[in-house]
This record gives C-alpha cells, sequence and structure tokens, in this order.
C-alpha cells in the first residue's frame, strides 16, 4: 500500500501495544491494512502464517464506535523479547528479531475479532501451527474460535454482521 510507505513506523507502532478508536469499520479495516502494509515492509521479514479469530467475551465501549487495540511479540534465538524494557527504536528490534508478531483485537458493539500476523526472518520456519487460544483486554480474557479460511476481510465481515 503506497499510503504505508509514507507513514512512519513510529506513528502507527509507537509502544508494544496500543489502543485507537474509530468513528466506523471502514476507518478501522483502513488502519489495520496500511499498519499490517507498514509492519511487513518495516520488519524485513515474509508473513509466515496467521488466521483471524471471532473472539468470545464482552462488549467494549470507548470513545468512539471501534476499538481497535495492536500488540507486538518479538523473538531472537529462541527467546522473548520484552519489548517493554527495550533501549532502541521498536522498530529495529523488530528488524533484528528472528519472528515477529503482530495482532490486532478489533471490537464494534456486541463482536470482536482478532487479526493475527507472525513475520519470520528468512531462513527460518515455525514447528507449529498453534494460534492464540484467548487474549486479554483490560483485564478480560477473550476466548477464540479461528474459522477456517478467515484472514482480514473474514473478520471484517463478521464484525459488520455480513457473516456469523
Amino acid at each position: 500500500m503506497a499510503l504505508a510507505k509514507e507513514i512512519s513506523f513510529e506513528s502507527l507502532f509507537p509502544v508494544r501495544s496500543k489502543t485507537y478508536y474509530f468513528a466506523d469499520l471502514d476507518e478501522a479495516y483502513d488502519f489495520v491494512n496500511i499498519a499490517q502494509a507498514k509492519f511487513t515492509s518495516s520488519s524485513g521479514k515474509k508473513r509466515a502464517k496467521g488466521l483471524s479469530a471471532k473472539m468470545i467475551g464482552p462488549q467494549v465501549t470507548g470513545e468512539k464506535p471501534v476499538a481497535v487495540c495492536y500488540f507486538l511479540a518479538a523473538n531472537k534465538e529462541g527467546s522473548a523479547i520484552d519489548l517493554n524494557k527495550i533501549e532502541e527504536p521498536l522498530e529495529k528490534v523488530i528488524k533484528d528479531a528472528i519472528s515477529a508478531t503482530l495482532v490486532f483485537m478489533v471490537f464494534y458493539e456486541d463482536r470482536a475479532a482478532a487479526i493475527s500476523h507472525y513475520h519470520l526472518a528468512s531462513g527460518w520456519s515455525y514447528k507449529s501451527n498453534s494460534q492464540y487460544r484467548y487474549f486479554n483486554y483490560n483485564g478480560t480474557r477473550y476466548e477464540t474460535k479461528y474459522p477456517i479460511g478467515w484472514g482480514t476481510d473474514k473478520a471484517f465481515s463478521y464484525l459488520k454482521k455480513e457473516i456469523n
């Protein structure tokens, strides 16, 4: 996406985890797609796996109708990097990591979806295809259900109540 090239990594991902609020699902969809494109180009890694899931739990209300929370994770040489305690810029740490994870949790009315993307450095591979079984948001645990074939578009169709 051309717009992702114009936006800095730090403006989309200033910290390890953050929540953004949007007036409608179309704005949230655009943000998620731009942020995914920026993350992929900045990480220097190809997307290796990732699915979207329904999240089962209570409704989230916020400043605007749609809440989009992201969180980042990274691993180097088999161990997790504590992104809360890094001294280098977040973008550099993600780029230098062997694997990097970007997950969006999108909340709208009585529905929620998680959109995950796992990225790996060249020459590495995942040994398992496991996904998150639950997510925590603001102290609440959300269970996940992974419908077959879901990606970003299907997750947003679910949030718009176009599909179940």
